[in-house]
Parts: structure tokens; sequence; C-alpha cells
């Protein structure tokens, strides 16, 4: 029992080691680390708003459709990088409001919000030769024979990298030149290099209708084990519809050049920008397709997870419409009052304990201070945004804590004044609280479940979804401490002078 018990005290005191680290690291610059996430109402952050475009002929039902996917899709994209809780809203037909806490870089929220892009395919147009067409033979045509080929199509060119360097497109007024940032575009700027750029035109299937991301089905990183050692490489899967468009695509690609060699490219474009271009190597897929190269894990990983989430329907404008930092609707000096009411709040119940229950109450107490490190680097290492609401969760855990502690100590209470000894007391006082500590803990976790449900499906839902995971999270560590650590705190007495000295272990009031 002894060698079980150091054990467990030494288990339960390198968790608390790493706890206190993850909260308040040595070094926090050199290792990276940052201080807790707050969210919109504690701290702000940063606020955009993206403008839409739509076809013109996009009827008001089909625009209401798209800005609810494309307001879904982007919240899935930032979901990736933790539990930020954060305001995505549509205005109206146009307009896709984003709000993320706990930035202070708006570039950098830019930047991950843009990497929530339009996924089209596109291919290099070729003139009546099979020879590709550039920017500069559109610069020095006057019939303009290569744009009436295929219609109103608009082209990109891009640069060594792929970035868009400028556009033509047709209207009624004409052919018109625009820069990346949708300027009217002087040929006389470009470099000369610019000129030798092809012309990427849209991919389309016999019926005319284009390839894009929302045509995907499922997309991950792969394996394969080649003679020559592994080639890390990109799996696509597309639906029914997609299928039938790709396959019609690939064999126009393949059949526009010379048999058994490799035949033209199908450019991949994320918002206007080329991050692939993986050659067409069969005439028939059956809607499976593999992107390979020369690319590492991390490549890969990375281009899958641009193909997963960048299926918006709609594309957006380049630069948002609005952008700008956001203060905390409750300011800091709340966060500072609220600070020092949960430490007064904390030391009381601490005190309340050790005066009732003395010797156990001061076990119990350091109990939960190891409950609140520990809770406090869960929410750091997920991470969770810390929310008006969110805080309300870990505050109540932390009267669940208590409670179930208060539960073992009067089951102790009476052991002892049966005349068990101390260890008997404590085995006895824990065993026979379990059951009512583990079934009330176990309805508080149903209730956070469903009202984690219940706030994914209503409007502005975030802050119940954050009272219920931060008091599921607390509940189930105030368990583990209630049953372990305070256990095994109080097992260290047993067998020792103070063993005997029962009235340590009891209460002042209530005795009988």
């Amino acid at each position: 029992m002894f060698r079980r018990n150091t054990l467990s005290l030494a288990i339960i005191l390198i968790l608390l080691g790493i706890a206190l680290w993850s909260i308040f690291p040595l070094d926090a610059a050199r290792f990276g680390r940052e201080g807790m996430r707050l969210g919109l109402d504690l701290v702000g952050g940063v606020h955009l708003v993206y403008e839409t475009q739509f076809p013109e002929d996009a009827t008001a039902e089909e625009k209401a459709r798209d800005m609810e996917r494309a307001r879904m899709i982007i919240e899935r994209r930032i979901d990736k990088y933790g539990v930020t809780e954060p305001v995505i809203q549509t205005q109206g037909t146009e307009r896709i409001i984003v709000k993320l806490p706990g930035f202070t870089d708006v570039e950098a929220a830019k930047s991950l919000v843009a990497q929530t892009g339009y996924l089209e395919f596109r291919y290099v147009e070729r003139d009546g030769e099979g020879d590709p067409v550039y920017l500069n033979d559109y610069l020095e045509s006057t019939g303009n024979e290569f744009i009436d080929r295929t219609e109103n199509d608009k082209r990109i060119f891009v640069d060594a990298v792929g970035s868009p360097i400028a556009f033509l497109i047709k209207d009624d007024e004409g052919l018109t030149f625009i820069d990346a940032e949708g300027n009217p575009l002087d040929p006389e700027t470009l470099p000369p290099e610019a000129t030798e750029s092809p012309s990427w035109i849209a991919a389309r299937g016999d019926d005319g209708v284009q390839l894009t991301g929302d045509f995907l089905d499922e997309v991950a990183p792969t394996v394969s084990q080649e003679v020559t050692g592994a080639e890390y490489q990109v799996s696509i899967q597309w639906d029914s519809r997609g299928e039938e468009i790709f396959d019609e695509i690939a064999k126009f690609l393949y059949n526009s050049g010379p048999y058994g060699t490799p035949q033209r490219a199908l450019g991949i474009f994320l918002d206007e920008s080329l991050i692939s271009s993986p050659q067409i190597l069969e005439q028939a897929y059956r809607g499976q397709a593999v992107i390979t190269g020369n690319f590492t894990p991390d490549e890969v990983e990375e281009l899958a997870n641009l193909l997963k989430s960048g299926a918006l329907p709609m594309p957006l404008k380049k630069q948002p419409f609005y952008q700008g930092k956001v203060a905390g609707t409750l300011g800091a000096d709340f966060i500072d009052k609220s600070i020092t009411a949960g430490i007064i709040g904390i030391i009381l119940v601490m005190l309340f304990m050790i005066a009732y229950y003395r010797l156990s109450g001061f076990l119990a107490s350091l109990a939960l201070i190891f409950y609140g490190a520990l809770v406090l680097a869960i929410f750091k290492l997920i991470p969770v945004t810390l929310t008006l609401s969110g805080l309300g969760g870990f505050i109540l855990s932390i009267g669940m804590a208590v409670d179930a502690n208060v539960l073992i100590f009067e089951r102790m209470k009476e052991e002892l004044r049966s005349g068990r000894t101390l260890g008997a007391a404590i085995e006895a006082g824990f065993n026979r609280a379990w059951s009512a500590i583990r079934d009330s803990n176990i309805t508080t976790i149903i209730v956070c479940i469903i009202l984690y449900w219940v706030g994914s499906v209503i409007v502005a839902g975030e802050t119940v979804q954050g009272f219920a995971l931060t008091l599921s999270i607390g509940v189930i560590i105030s368990m583990f401490t209630a049953i372990v650590v305070t256990r095994t705190l109080l097992r260290l007495f047993v067998g020792s002078n103070l063993a005997k000295k029962t009235s340590l272990f009891s209460s002042y009031w209530g005795k009988r």
C-alpha cells in the first residue's frame, strides 16, 4: 500500500509540475508560449468583413444558400486551429463577417481566413497549332482570336511561384486587363518575363460546367510504396457529378498531345493562385486521382488541407471590405475584477474547509490547487478560448470539486465515530461516497453534452458551447482530484503519530 501510494504521489507531483510549466513557462519567449486564450467579450480580437463575388445570373435563393455554405466552410476551417469560438456571420447576400478572438495581428487573421478560398481547376490554353497561348500573344493580338474560342472565360496569368500577376476578362465592353488588385493594367508596367506567362482557362466538362472544389468528395494525404522508396502524394475522390466532369476533362487533355508521353497539366487554383499543376497521365480516372511530386510529408498535408478547406461556393474579394481590431465588450477592468473575485472566493472556500474539516480540509485545499492548475493547463493546451460563460463553467466546476470532498469527509466522520482507525475510515469513506459522486457527475456530463449539442444548432450558440465545454472538463478533472489526489494525500498520514489524533480529521461542529 505504501509503495503504491508513493508512486501515485510521484505521478501527481509530475502532473502538477507539467501543469504549472504550461501555465507559467519559465522562458515563454524561448519556447514560443503564449498566454491563456481569451474570447471577444474579454479581450477583443480582429474584425474582418469580406465581400462576395456572385455571377450576374445568380438568383436570390442561390445566393442565400451559397452564403450559408460559405459561412459554415469558413467556420470549419478556423475551428481546425483550436476551440476559438469565432463569430462568423452573413450580412445579406453580399458580405461575410469574421471576428476572431485573441488575434492582435490583422494580417495574421487575414492569412488564416484567406486559406479558405475558392477552389477551381484550369489548364493552359492552346492555339490552333497546339502551342500554349501566352500573355504576350494577347497583348499583341488585335483580332481577339484566342478569347473568342471559349466565349467569356476569364484568363489568369501567374508568375513563377503561382501568384496571379494579371487577368484578362471579356464582357460587353470588350477585353479588359486588370492586375492582381483589380486595377486597370498597363502592359508597359509588366516585367519582360511576365509576358511569357501562359493563359490558364477554366477546365470544363462537355456540357460547359466548370470543375471546382464543389465536386470534391474526399481528399487525404497518402504514401505510395514504390521501388525507389516511399512517395508522398494526395489522393482525390470526386462525387458522382465531379467524376463525370473530371473524366471528360482528363480524356480531352490526354488526347491533345502525342500518345504515351506526359500530357497537359491540370492546374489547381486557390483564390486564383496556382498551388499545384499535376500531369494528366490517363484518359479515364473513374472519379479517383492522385497528385504526385517531390513532396515532403508536411507539403502533402498542407496541400490536402488546402483542397479540403478551399471549396467555397463563390470567390471572395482579395482584400476585406473592412478590417480592424475589436475591443473587448467587457474590458480589461472587468477581467481584473473577475480574477480578484475568483481568488477571494477560492481562498474563502479553502479557509472554510480548513476550519471545518481541519487537516482533511487542508489536504482538500491542496488538491483544489492541483485541480485548478491542471484544468487551466488543459484549457491552454487544447486550446480553449475562455469567454465569460466559459469562466462561469470553470468556477461552477470548482464548487463541484469541493462538493465531492465534502461527501467523502462526512462519510469519514461517521466511520471515525464508529471506532475505526484512520486508514479504515479513509478507505470506507471514499468507497461509500464514490457512488454518489459518480452518479452526480455523470448526470452533469450528460447535461453538458446536451448543452453543447444545443449550442451547435442555434444561432450565436458559442456562449452555450463554451459553458458546456469548460464545465465538462472541470467535472471530469474534479472526480480525479477528489478520488485520487485527496485520497493519496490522506494515506500519507496512515501509520504516523498524527493518525492517532482522529480529531484532526474530523470537524469542530456536528460532533455527537
